[in-house]
Formats: structure tokens, C-alpha cells, sequence
């Protein structure tokens, strides 16, 4: 497992694009604000996931339906840095609610 940790410097309420191709995968301007593209692997936030493809929840430790089951005791950030996806890229905004953050994962192309 190799992945790259990047903070992003936007607010909760900016849109967030794919590095590789530009897309807007988080999208304000949408009411399906969650707009992944070929290289999102997940969308996820500390309290649970938005997105997951099933190739990257296959690499994780445990499934998503037991870690929305366990959120209240479960560090979403550890588990998804515990996957064996070989190689990837993490993004981390605001989530805009105190203490939280929202994360993004890309596959390295």
C-alpha cells in the first residue's frame, strides 16, 4: 500500500476537482453534489463514506457496511490509510462542521 497525503486550502463550500482529468467531484452547484469521476476510488468523510468503488472496499480491512455500523468508534481516515490499494492519493478539505474533514482518494494514473 503507497499513498500520497494532500491537505487541500479550500473552504467546505468549494468544489474540489479530479488532479488527473478536472472534473468536479465534489460539485456545489449540482443537488447530486457528489460527482465521482473514472479515478475516484472513494469519497468519504470521518462519520462515514458518500462513495466507494467496490475494487478500493475490497483492499480495506473491513467493509463499509460494518464501518457505518461501528461510526461512532471508527477513524475513517486509519482505516482507509489501512487499505492495500497499491497506489493512490488522498485528499483532505473541511467539512465545514468543527473537527471534521472530508476525504477524497484518486488512483494514480
Amino acid at each position: 500500500m503507497t499513498y500520497q497525503f494532500i491537505q487541500l486550502d479550500v473552504k467546505a463550500t468549494d468544489n474540489i476537482a479530479c488532479p488527473h482529468c478536472g472534473q468536479d467531484v465534489v460539485d456545489w452547484s449540482d443537488e447530486q453534489y457528489i460527482q465521482p469521476c473514472e479515478h475516484v476510488l472513494f469519497i468519504a468523510m470521518d462519520i462515514g463514506f458518500e462513495y466507494m468503488t467496490d475494487i478500493f472496499e475490497q483492499t480495506m480491512a473491513r467493509g463499509v457496511d460494518d464501518l457505518h455500523a461501528n461510526d461512532d468508534t471508527v477513524l475513517m481516515l486509519e482505516e482507509i490509510k489501512a487499505a492495500t490499494y497499491p497506489e493512490f492519493i488522498i485528499t483532505a478539505s473541511d467539512l465545514g462542521i468543527q473537527g471534521y474533514s472530508r476525504y477524497i482518494g484518486f488512483a494514480i494514473v
